[in-house]
């Protein structure tokens, strides 16, 4: 109950901060919505290596899924790729996409998304919690088959494209973009 409290303030704390009101059919969020967007973050983070077709190498680190939340509007968006191809993007407002193996283009984006974390393994720390991102920040996490590894930051900061996330960051979003295109 703890979490989805923090989530619920969160979304609306995005909100007020994009200029949301909390009014109306579109309102920023929903216990329904928030539930949704909790269990299917949590699916992501539960994933394992075999789940998604990676047999773990003794000795070495690999990174088999990549986890990327910001803030989006009145939402937060949770965009994750898998080595497999395998990519979903979850809005806390209600919402989504899930499914991105069918799709050559969003599987492609997804494992660009993961050989790319491969190269920036180290960029990340180890982490052992997945709180979601604070307004106007951007949270990285790497599922790894040595555990969890995450970093935040604040958006404005990865603007530069020399940021350590600005990469991931721009994976995740070609993740959201990728699904978009793939409905028209």
């Amino acid at each position: 109950m703890f979490l989805k409290s923090c989530v619920a303030a969160a979304v609306l704390a995005c909100a007020t901060a994009a200029g949301a009101q909390p009014t109306g059919a579109h309102a920023p969020t929903t216990v329904q919505a928030v539930d949704t967007y909790l269990a299917l973050r949590e699916v992501a983070f539960s994933t394992k290596p075999e789940d998604v077709e990676v047999q773990a190498v003794a000795g070495r680190e690999q990174v088999y899924g990549v986890i990327v939340e910001f803030q989006a509007d009145d939402a937060l968006v949770t965009a994750v790729g898998f080595a497999s191809g395998d990519a979903s993007v979850y809005r806390s407002t209600g919402g989504g996409d899930i499914g991105g193996r069918r799709d050559p283009v969003v599987a492609d984006a997804a494992r660009a998304l993961v050989g790319l974390a491969q190269v920036q393994l180290a960029d990340l720390p180890r982490a052992t919690a997945y709180p979601t991102p604070e307004p106007g920040h951007v949270r990285v996490y790497l599922l790894t088959t040595a555990g969890l590894r995450s970093v935040e930051e604040d958006r404005a900061q990865i603007a530069d494209t020399q940021d350590r996330l600005a990469a991931l960051f721009a994976g995740g979003q070609k993740i959201v973009s990728a699904f978009r295109a793939a409905k028209q």
